[in-house]
């Protein structure tokens, strides 16, 4: 068993260690809709993560997950229910 990788996509980690990493977060918050698409953006782009976490500004956060089998994976936003528009 490997560590678990967890990486910054707009602060200070590097593009090797996003590439390497498990799970990927912004620590910049962005408009709901942009944080719901960011997260499935990175999920393309980035292959070996499994897990992203996009900060929405006024509160909560987009979470997109990916699990063998499912390519565009399953989403929540905590705080306010699911979805891009909240």
């Amino acid at each position: 068993m490997s560590d678990l990788v967890i990486a910054c996509l707009d602060v200070g980690s590097d593009e090797v260690r996003r590439e390497c990493a498990d799970v990927l977060y912004c620590a910049l918050p962005r408009p709901p809709v942009d944080a719901w698409l960011l997260a499935g953006q990175v999920l393309e782009r980035y292959p070996g993560c499994v897990l992203v976490l996009v900060r929405r500004v006024g509160g909560g956060c987009v979470v997109r997950d990916r699990f063998p089998g499912v390519t565009a994976g399953r989403a929540a936003a905590l705080r306010d229910g699911p979805g891009p528009d909240r």
